[in-house]
């Protein structure tokens, strides 16, 4: 009942006249619906004009208009020649057909100060991002539909593809580097969007990503450009099928302003390289959203939104069955986790069904215009996950030096392995710093720091990890 006598507070707060007349919104509040939608990810596209019906007119196209609004970089860019006319072509199909692509690739580079038995300490990764959204219709009637694709290729650069630097320091299962993508190319994300009453309520069927819509936060959910350990890039209680890409579908609801509800369905079977050919093998993931969006007062007199929220989530595929995936085919059934982090657990590779429960809770919240926090708390099961329980806390601060599109981060990790481990694990606690700024006008770097204050296992003594990020967007 507390929650809903908040909602009740919330929304039957009287608004207030300014001086000049116009209408005040009292603080605290609950958001606006589209406020509510962008907290719960319920826009899966970027707002274009629909390819139909055909506009009148096209407007024209000139590859070498400058940014309408400037990165504010640190360096000319010498790649200006070749993106800038990608990045108007990109601004054009956008605006005149409901097309919205984007090209990036991410280079990482890691450095261990200590690994176990001899394993190498350096690893690069590389990876390509092709994704786009089209924006077929929006009519009164049917709604807003469209198709969204993601297309990604990865390589592991001085390593075999076997390797991660999280099972090389100790940190397993807890995944180092959110980055690592094994697959020659893979279509990730391939699936319908359409969303009826005002966009209240949106519907995606197809290929994927159940992270997408569960415990999705804004300030930690692109290792790209944020933080690259996997705790904080989605809650790792709740099973590999969280964080991978397979066939499934979504349902969004806003039912009133300041409050949605995401529910999903997803195949644990899929994987990244893999079709839909095993829905309705008898296998399913399942989790329930529901959330708040508080609009408050931040500590500098802005207003600044949240997303308070609670997750249930359960399946009917045990670990024992993702380490069979596992086994017939590579590290595809859980690649957003890493099922290659999944070695030394005691339960042998079985195809038998066992249901097993997970929940989670987050609160995201601004406290001043540029400063957001993240809390998130996860528990489940003792087969549900190799992680059984884990706390995340963040802190990001936007514009620490003015620049735009300029972050640093800190966050905070504790996890608790499995104890189905055959040789037992310790608690992991992990701190991570990034700092991200624009090279040019194309390039980000983000140097960054991980201390694994205590790894699973090896010796119980902290391990460092220096990398360097960057980020080409073409």
């Amino acid at each position: 009942m507390m929650h809903a006598g908040l909602i009740v507070t919330l929304s039957q707060a009287s608004i207030g006249l300014a001086d000049d007349g116009t209408a005040v919104q009292p603080l605290p509040r609950l958001a606006d619906v589209d406020r509510t939608r962008y907290a719960a990810d319920g826009n899966p596209d970027g707002g274009s004009e629909p390819f139909f019906p055909f506009q009148e007119s096209a407007s024209p196209l000139d590859l070498d208009a400058a940014r309408s609004e400037p990165l504010d970089p640190l360096f000319p860019d010498p790649l200006g020649p070749l993106v800038r006319p990608l990045r108007n072509i990109a601004d054009w199909t956008g605006k005149e057909i409901g097309l919205e692509w984007d090209v990036f690739y991410t280079l990482l580079y890691q450095h261990a100060s200590r690994s176990l038995d001899d394993q190498p300490r350096d690893a690069g990764t590389g990876r390509l991002d092709l994704g786009f959204n089209w924006v077929l219709f929006d009519d009164e009637t049917l709604g807003r539909g469209g198709v969204g694709f993601l297309l990604r290729s990865g390589v592991e650069l001085g390593q075999p593809d076997s390797y991660t630097v999280g099972a090389a320091v100790g940190a397993a299962p807890v995944n180092l580097n959110a980055i690592q993508w094994t697959y020659p190319a893979s279509p990730d994300l391939l699936y319908w969007h359409q969303s009826w009453c005002d966009e209240r309520v949106t519907a995606s069927v197809g290929k994927i990503h159940p992270n997408q819509f569960i415990q999705l936060s804004r300030i930690a959910n692109d290792e790209s450009r944020q933080f690259l350990a996997g705790p904080f890039d989605g809650l790792n209680t709740l099973g590999t099928s969280l964080g991978t890409y397979t066939g499934g579908a979504a349902l969004q609801v806003v039912p009133t302003d300041g409050l949605y509800v995401n529910t999903v369905w997803a195949d644990p079977n899929g994987g990244p390289d893999r079709g839909l050919g095993t829905i309705g093998d008898g296998g399913w993931w399942a989790a329930m959203q529901i959330g708040l969006v508080p609009v408050l007062e931040g500590l500098d007199g802005t207003e600044v939104e949240g997303n308070w929220n609670l997750v249930f989530a359960g399946t009917n595929q045990s670990l024992s069955t993702a380490l069979l995936g596992a086994t017939d085919s590579g590290t595809s059934n859980g690649a957003g986790f890493g099922n290659t982090l999944l070695g030394g657990l005691e339960v042998a590779p079985s195809a038998d069904s066992t249901r097993q429960w997970g929940w989670g809770a987050m609160i995201e919240q601004g406290i001043a215009s540029d400063l957001e926090v993240l809390l998130q708390y996860g528990s489940s099961t003792n087969g549900m996950s190799a992680i059984d329980r884990q706390f995340n806390a963040v802190l990001q601060w936007a514009r620490p030096f003015g620049r735009r599109d300029e972050a640093i981060g800190i966050g905070y990790s504790w996890s608790r392995p499995t104890d189905l481990y055959a040789v037992p694990r310790r608690e992991i606690q992990l701190v991570e710093a990034y700092y991200r700024i624009q090279l040019t006008d194309s390039m980000q770097i983000s140097p960054d720091l991980q201390v694994l204050l205590n790894p699973a296992t090896g010796p119980d003594r902290p391990v460092y990890v220096f990398g360097v990020r960057l980020r080409t967007t073409f």
